[in-house]
């Protein structure tokens, strides 16, 4: 155990400075929460949307929602051409 006088040596290799970590880590999840707050109201923003645009194409098509609609309202929506209007 020689070496035990000596460990002023390998303070530099073993410590290192907790609240500059600290503060790293909490500037890392305030930009999750902002990015997470960001993408839920984008996510929010086109539910919406989404539906708007379905309750208008029901309201065009006479109000009724019928199978055919159902089917026609899930192509148009997951094929990326949807206008309410055809």
């Amino acid at each position: 155990m020689t070496y035990t006088e000596v460990h002023k040596n390998f303070a530099s290799y073993a410590s290192y400075d907790v609240p500059k970590r600290n503060a790293f880590m909490n500037f890392v999840a305030g930009l999750r929460r902002i990015f997470g707050a960001l993408l839920e109201a984008m996510d929010e923003s086109r539910w919406k949307q989404a539906e708007r645009e379905i309750s208008r194409y029901v309201a065009l098509r006479g109000g009724r929602m019928t199978d055919e609609a159902e089917r026609e309202i899930g192509r148009r929506l997951f094929s990326s051409d949807w206008k309410p209007r055809d």
